[in-house]
C-alpha cells in the first residue's frame, strides 16, 4: 500500500515552529510500503482502510433497573414522558433519520458518515478530521474504519480548497466553518462533543483555529488530538489536547516542543509532567514503538504530549502512529 508524505511546506508565519507551517504547495516526496503481513501504521490513502484504527468499540450500560424486593415500585405516582435526548442537540436534530447507506458525499467537498445508532433524534459526537498534505480527503475516514469512531461517533471530513493538497487558513477556514455549520443545521449532533483530529498540514490548521479566537470559538471542539503540527502562535483559548508527534520527525524537524508549550500556556500548566500511561504501545514495521506520553500538571484543561518513536511514513516518523486511533477515542471519550 502506498503513503504519501506530507514534505513540501514552507516555513511557518509562526515563532519557533519546528521548521514547517503553512502549507501552499502540492506534496509529494517520501513513499512507504508495507510488507504482507506488517502492522503498519502510517495513515493516509485509502489503501489502508484498517491502519491505525486500534480500539474496541465500547458498548453502553443498559439502564433500567427491575424491582427485586417486595417494596419495589411502592408509592410510586406520576407518568412518564420522553426523556430528552442526552447531550446538546444541534438545531438539525429532528429533521431527518439516517441518510442512505449511512454517508453523505458532496462533489468531493466533503464526506460525513453516520454509525447505524443515528436516527437523526438522539445527538451523536462528531469527529472532524484534517488530511494531509496529498492524501486524499478520506484520510481519517480510513483510519478510523473498524475502530469505536465507526460506531459511535459521526465522522465529517473535507478537501481543502486547492483540491486536495494542503490546508491554507487563509483559503480554507471558510470551508471548515461552513461544513461545521451545515452539520449543525441538518444533521442531530450533540454541540458539546465535537472533536477534531488532523494530519500534518491538516494538524496545523487545528492550530490555526485555536490561534483566531472568533473561530474557534464558532467551532467549539470539546478537545482535539492534532498529529503533527506546527507553532502558529499563541492559542487564543483553552483547550484539552492530546498532541501526537515523532520525537525524530524529520519533516518537522523537531519533536513539537514548541507546539505543546503553546498548549502549555493556554491551559496555565505546570512545567512539571508524568507518564501518561493509558496509551499503550504498539507494533509498527517490525519495532515495537513507546508511545512516550506524559500528562502535565497544574493545567486548567488535560494537556498530553506523545512524543513516540514511530519510524513511520518512510521512516520520517512524520505518520500518524500505530497507537493513535485508539489514543484519541479513549481521551475523547474520557471528556465529561
Amino acid at each position: 500500500m502506498l503513503f504519501l508524505a506530507c514534505s513540501s511546506e514552507t516555513g511557518s508565519p509562526g515563532t519557533g515552529g519546528g521548521g514547517a507551517g503553512q502549507a501552499t504547495g502540492g506534496e509529494g516526496g517520501a513513499h512507504t510500503s508495507a510488507s504482507a503481513g506488517e502492522t503498519t501504521s502510517t495513515g493516509g490513502t485509502s489503501d489502508d482502510a484498517s491502519a491505525s484504527s486500534g480500539g474496541t468499540t465500547s458498548g453502553g450500560t443498559t439502564g433500567g433497573s427491575t424491582g427485586g424486593g417486595p417494596q419495589a415500585g411502592a408509592g410510586g405516582t406520576g407518568t412518564g414522558g420522553t426523556e430528552p435526548p442526552a447531550g446538546n442537540p444541534s438545531p438539525g436534530c429532528g429533521k431527518s433519520g439516517r441518510p442512505a447507506s449511512g454517508t453523505v458525499k458532496v462533489d468531493n467537498d466533503h464526506i460525513y458518515t453516520f454509525p447505524d445508532s443515528y436516527d437523526g433524534n438522539t445527538p451523536l459526537p462528531l469527529l472532524v478530521g484534517f488530511h494531509a498534505c496529498g492524501n486524499p480527503i478520506d484520510q481519517f475516514i480510513n483510519l478510523t474504519r473498524g475502530s469505536a469512531f465507526e460506531t459511535e461517533y459521526v465522522r465529517a471530513v473535507g478537501r481543502s480548497s486547492d483540491g486536495g493538497g494542503c490546508w491554507n487558513y487563509n483559503s480554507d477556514i471558510a470551508k471548515v466553518l461552513r461544513i461545521y455549520d451545515d452539520l449543525m443545521d441538518n444533521y442531530c449532533i450533540d454541540m458539546d462533543r465535537v472533536f477534531a483530529t488532523g494530519h500534518s498540514s491538516g494538524a496545523q490548521m487545528i492550530v490555526q483555529i485555536l490561534a483566531h479566537k472568533s473561530d474557534a470559538e464558532h467551532m467549539n471542539f470539546r478537545a482535539v488530538a492534532p498529529v503533527a503540527a506546527s507553532d502558529y502562535g499563541a492559542l487564543q483559548v483553552s483547550m484539552p489536547v492530546m498532541y501526537i508527534q515523532g520525537k525524530n520527525d524529520t519533516v518537522r524537524g523537531g519533536d513539537g516542543a514548541s507546539t505543546v508549550a503553546r498548549f502549555r500556556s493556554a491551559n496555565m500548566c505546570e512545567m512539571s509532567s508524568t507518564p501518561y500511561s493509558e496509551v499503550m504501545g504498539c507494533q509498527s514495521s517490525g519495532k515495537t514503538v513507546n508511545p512516550g506520553c506524559v500528562s502535565y500538571s497544574g493545567c486548567s484543561e488535560p494537556t498530553i504530549w506523545c512524543s513516540h518513536d514511530d519510524p513511520s511514513y518512510s521512516n520520517t516518523s512524520h505518520g500518524v502512529p500505530c497507537f493513535a486511533i485508539k489514543a484519541m477515542y479513549d481521551f475523547f471519550t474520557g471528556m465529561p
